[in-house]
């Protein structure tokens, strides 16, 4: 049977009106979870804000770029950014709350990793950091800092839909190995790895977990990972019977939940 510490709250959905946001961060952190997940994207100035889309709408309605706007407008700028909080702000709440709760850092944009390492020991919350992407540039430059930083990457591990791929650039991995990339910086950008089964190489070695859709995964995956101490989740889940089920069938170590209600009946 899962228990309440596997369940993550995905972006603090359900804990608040808006996702990714420090009310919701409080009010899950005061509810007693465990562990907690949320979004970084980056400004035009290099702000890290708390948001998951690479885009949002403005006051008017107009679609906009968060790597083109500079953080301190956001509040002319209007609509959901008048909403998005620093990364500063969120750790700051997440440092002075009395729940020490896991905290799952997915990173969307790369080459600021630095600043966000340094954000995180400047609020002494290093040490409960997951750091999580779906680019592995992030992934390796946080190894680079952090030797002993635990890394989770997410990716697809069945062929992306049509739908996926109109949204997302989506990179695909050769023969389950995703080689150091080139490239440093990720800016702005919608986009993940497909890799056809588990991975292999140089990529299986630097993580500790893999997070996957829960519509894609086998159990025979999750056996090829746990034989190798790389912890599995996936997401994302709205009911306990799903949850449960999952757990029967699949044996995940965590769960990404979507709805607060699920939180409800595991109190």
């Amino acid at each position: 049977m899962v228990d309440l510490t596997q369940l993550i709250s995905h972006r603090f959905r359900g804990f608040s009106p808006r996702e990714n946001t420090i009310e919701g961060l409080i009010a899950a952190l005061d509810f007693g979870v465990a562990q907690v997940e949320f979004d970084i994207r980056v400004s035009r100035c290099g702000t890290p804000l708390i948001y998951h889309d690479e885009a949002a709408l403005d006051h008017a309605g107009q679609l906009r770029k968060i790597c083109e706007i500079m953080a301190m407008d956001r509040s002319e700028i209007g609509g959901t950014f008048a909403y998005m909080p620093t990364a500063d702000a969120l750790f700051k709440a997440a440092s002075e709350h009395p729940n020490k709760a896991r905290l799952l850092v997915d990173m969307k944009d790369a080459g600021f990793e630095d600043m966000l390492v340094a954000l995180a020991h400047a609020h002494g919350i290093a040490d409960r950091i997951v750091w999580v992407s779906w680019l592995p540039e992030t992934l390796y430059a946080i190894r680079d800092l952090l030797p002993n930083a635990e890394l989770t990457l997410s990716h697809w591990c069945q062929n992306p839909t049509a739908a996926i791929r109109s949204l997302h650039t989506v990179y695909e991995a050769i023969d389950g190995d995703i080689i150091r990339p080139t490239r440093r910086r990720v800016h702005g950008e919608r986009s993940g790895w497909f890799v056809d089964g588990t991975l292999t190489g140089e990529i299986r070695a630097l993580v500790n977990n893999v997070c996957v859709p829960a519509n894609m995964v086998t159990r025979e995956l999750v056996e090829n990972y746990k034989r190798a101490n790389i912890g599995v989740s996936a997401f994302s889940y709205v009911t306990r019977d799903s949850v449960e089920a999952a757990s029967k069938a699949l044996g995940f170590d965590d769960y990404f939940i979507d709805a607060k209600a699920v939180f409800d009946t595991y109190t």
